[in-house]
């Protein structure tokens, strides 16, 4: 059987097609898998591990149904509201975690779109946080508008991000407020106003390991620099509340997988991460080189302190990255082993 490294020095490309992708998945060792994932991360991303971390700038009664949500106002899940953050508070938050070595920092609200006063009241919190630290700010704010996404650039905003969530043939299955399509409507936005895009997905909603590659391959047509890899944490009184939560074996496949179709971003463990427990570091050996450090919207991370030890240990350093992405994906024969 011909081997992952042989297919690629044959082909001369890492642009793999999805059908060989699944072939493998199903054919190929885990461990030649990851290896493989590895150098195509070394080769287009480098080696460094980049960390971001989030912050709960409003949350609860989102008008969205999304299944997995513990925000939504349609489940039943005891979320306690939370009004728009206070500039003050959302300094504090970023200078602390500045301060512990964070890269990147974003502020997260609920709903499906902002309003007015409150695009206008978040790019004051933006630019207060940009002038007093030196994060490199994201945003993520749902659907906005390219007008919107000017106003945050100019604010200090570096970089939107908006989830696809899944692939589209499943997204009708957790979602029926908003599309697929307003997702990349909004990505197109964002894009063309200038900031670099933030996209990933949910494992775990129900979905195939080739819904997961399809997601991906929107996200790279998209031109995305950053793909989030959240596995469900199922929450009470959401739909998906009895929902299996993926093993091990599968989160690591699919993110060595993912990284064939996104060789040059920064692939990163997110959300519900904790599901890979100790094997994380398999992860950050197998073609994933970011992570979402601190805590989670609604849920409890990893400290930064323990993540920097983690990625220390594992023989990598944390630093931020700066990614230009190329036309294409093509491959020099002799620079892949």
């Amino acid at each position: 059987m011909e081997s992952i490294y042989e297919y690629i020095r044959r082909t001369g490309t890492i642009s793999i097609p999805l059908k060989k992708l699944l072939s493998w998945a199903e054919t190929v060792p885990l461990k030649e898998i990851l290896e493989a994932a590895d150098t195509v991360k070394q080769k287009y991303a480098g080696t460094g591990v980049e960390l971001c971390s989030i912050l709960n700038a409003r949350s609860g009664r989102c008008s969205e149904d999304c299944a997995f949500c513990a925000q939504s106002a349609w489940w039943n899940t005891h979320c306690a509201p939370k009004p728009l953050i206070s500039f003050r508070e959302a300094l504090y938050e970023a200078q602390q975690c500045e301060a512990k070595g964070v890269h990147r920092f974003s502020l997260v609200t609920s709903g499906r779109c902002l309003s007015v006063e409150d695009t206008d009241h978040l790019c004051r919190v933006y630019e207060g946080i940009a002038s007093k630290t030196s994060l490199r700010l994201c945003g993520s704010h749902g659907l906005i508008t390219e007008k919107q996404a000017r106003q945050l650039v100019s604010a200090g905003v570096s970089r939107y991000h908006c989830n696809l969530e899944t692939g589209p043939n499943f997204f009708p299955s957790i979602c029926s407020t908003h599309t697929i399509e307003d997702k990349l409507k909004t990505l197109s936005c964002a894009r063309r106003a200038g900031l670099e895009l933030c996209s990933g997905g949910i494992m775990g909603l129900g979905e195939t390991l080739q819904d997961r590659l399809e997601m991906a391959s929107l996200v790279a047509q998209a031109g995305a620099v950053s793909f989030p890899l959240n596995i469900l944490t199922p929450i009470p009184g959401t739909p998906l509340q009895n929902c299996r939560i993926p093993q091990v074996h599968e989160i690591l496949l699919s993110g060595a997988l993912i990284r064939f179709l996104l060789p040059h971003v920064t692939l990163r463990y997110a959300g519900g991460r904790k599901a890979l427990g100790v094997h994380v570091v398999e992860g950050l050996h197998g073609g994933i080189n970011g992570l979402l450090t601190g805590d989670y919207l609604t849920t409890t991370g990893r400290s930064i302190e323990e993540d920097l030890k983690m990625i220390t240990s594992a023989g990598f350093s944390a630093r931020a990255h700066d990614i230009t992405l190329p036309p294409n994906g093509l491959l020099q024969r002799e620079e892949l082993r």
